[in-house]
């Protein structure tokens, strides 16, 4: 009885030690958010936007600025749900609302651009441009830390008057693609272990005949 018992404690905590580590949370989310703040933007920095934009001005640069920002808070909307409490679909949406008039013009001067570069083609150059934008804000193992960001961007967004748009992608965009780092578990700080429950004693000194004396142990 007494071998039986401690082959089976012993069993009985390496499962539940393979759980802890195995098992992600399901009713919450934690996460201990590293710091991606960065200094503010133009847009026409190189390594910030992907794809790049070639030949763009002042006006070009400012349009494709507040639509990358537009493309990455969309991407939250439909990849960070699994985290209730930051709201992504319902912030996304009122920024929509409240900023539609800047968005809009974001829009066109992304289009004019495309007509003064691409000519004829500029509606397939176009499409193929934004296809890839929207793609540059997923990455396998950066959900938690881009979906963090985007929150922080997303109620800056809704804190800025209308037309002041620009004013939140200008402070947020460095953030929110310094935010695209693949992390091997993001519910904890990087390069902290994971911490496993401590094993009970099983010596002879915690036995009494076949009865486990957890006051000695």
């Amino acid at each position: 009885m007494r071998a039986l018992f401690k082959k089976a404690a012993g069993a009985a905590i390496s499962v539940s030690a393979l759980g802890l580590m195995a098992a992600p949370a399901s009713a919450q989310v934690f996460f201990y958010p590293p710091d991606h703040r960065g200094p503010p933007v133009t847009g026409a920095e190189p390594g910030l936007f992907v794809p790049s934009m070639p030949d763009a001005q002042p006006a070009d640069t400012r349009a494709n600025l507040i639509w990358n920002l537009r493309s990455a808070l969309n991407v939250a909307a439909l990849n960070c749900q699994f985290w209730p409490t930051i709201d992504a679909v319902d912030n996304y949406n009122n920024i929509l609302l409240h900023h539609a008039d800047e968005l809009a013009a974001a829009y066109e001067g992304l289009k004019a651009y495309f007509r003064r570069v691409s000519g004829n083609q500029w509606q397939s150059r176009m499409d193929e441009y934004t296809t890839s934008m929207y793609q540059s804000y997923v990455l396998v193992g950066a959900q938690r830390s881009f979906c963090h960001a985007a929150a922080e961007t997303a109620r800056d967004a809704l804190s800025q008057p209308k037309g002041q748009l620009y004013v939140t992608a200008q402070n947020r965009m460095r953030q929110m693609r310094n935010s695209l780092t693949s992390y091997a578990d993001a519910t904890l700080p990087p390069n902290q272990p994971v911490p496993l429950p401590a094993l009970p004693r099983l010596d002879d000194a915690c036995w009494r005949g076949d009865s486990y004396n957890t006051r000695r142990c």
